[in-house]
Parts: C-alpha cells; structure tokens; sequence
C-alpha cells in the first residue's frame, strides 16, 4: 500500500513540477495590450521627439530587464513584451540591468533623430549561460562581467515589427 501511494506520488510530482513551472513562468511574461492594439503601432511620433521602442523576446532569463536613458529609468520590460519611449533628440546613453543586482549593467550610446522611431531588442547575454559550466573559473567570471546579464541591439523596423507581433505591453 506505502508503496503503491509513494509510486503515484513520483509519477504525479513531475506533472506537477511542470503545470507549477509553466504557471510561474507564464506569470513573469508581459500581460498589457498587443503592440498592434496599441497606439505605437500606427500614429506618428512629433518631430521635436523620438521614440524607441524596446522589445524582448523569449530568452533563457526571465527576469525583467530594467531600462534607463541618461541614468533615470524608463521601464521594466518583461518577457515577451515591450516598452516604448519618447524622448529628446540627440545622443543618449542607454543602459539595461536586472534591479537589485548591484554588478553588471550593459551601456550603449546612441544618436537619435526628431520625428523617427528606434528599436532596440533586449536579450539575454548567451556567454552567461557558459559561466556556470566553468566551474570556480566561472563564479569569479560572473562577477568579473561588468556588463550584466542582458544586451541591447538596434535592430531595423521590418525585423522588429515582425517580433512585436507577438508580443504584449510590459505593465
């Protein structure tokens, strides 16, 4: 009888392992409106403005990324979601980190230009999936990368807007 209970159990913890993790994942996902549902995909930006939009697709981390231009924050982008921002034309300094680590944060600069909209994909950097196979070498390169967890990369419109598609407004 003991058993046969324990022999169910192991057979059910699994299943239950997966709904769990599908459940906490799908809950880490961007939940706002479609990007087509939205106002970005369609009206103009002014000319004293730009706008960027970043976006994330699915990737192995699924933490938010934390966003800034000029050191103040824009946003959390989700998984599987984006954010949009307007701002001033000229050079900018952008940067993604995942709050409350206090080592690594990626940084690019950028030029943008009034009445144009920018994107920027955001995802996770593939060589920090390599340090935890690197045994002690690997623990010391995690905080020796200064430059975070994610990267962001400029990508053209048609990519982009092909990848929005399926994403949801981060909230």
């Amino acid at each position: 009888m003991i058993v046969g209970h324990l022999a169910r159990m192991i057979k059910l913890n699994p299943l239950c392992g997966i709904i769990a993790l599908t459940l906490c994942l799908a809950g880490c996902s961007a939940s706002g409106a479609r990007f087509q549902d939205t106002p970005f995909a369609t009206q103009p930006i002014a000319d004293d403005k730009s706008r960027i939009i970043f976006y994330r697709e699915s990737d192995a981390d699924f933490r938010s990324v934390t966003l800034g231009i000029d050191d103040s924050i824009m946003g959390t982008l989700a998984h599987k979601g984006f954010i949009v921002v307007e701002t001033s034309p000229g050079d900018h300094r952008i940067s993604a980190w995942v709050r409350g680590m206090s080592i690594g944060k990626f940084v690019m600069s950028m030029t943008v230009v009034g009445g144009e909209t920018y994107y920027i994909r955001a995802s996770y950097r593939a060589e920090r999936m390599l340090y935890p196979l690197m045994g002690p070498i690997g623990v010391a390169l995690v905080f020796a990368d200064i430059k975070g967890e994610f990267q962001l990369e400029p990508v053209t419109a048609a990519v982009a807007l092909q990848a929005l598609k399926e994403l949801k407004l981060s909230e």
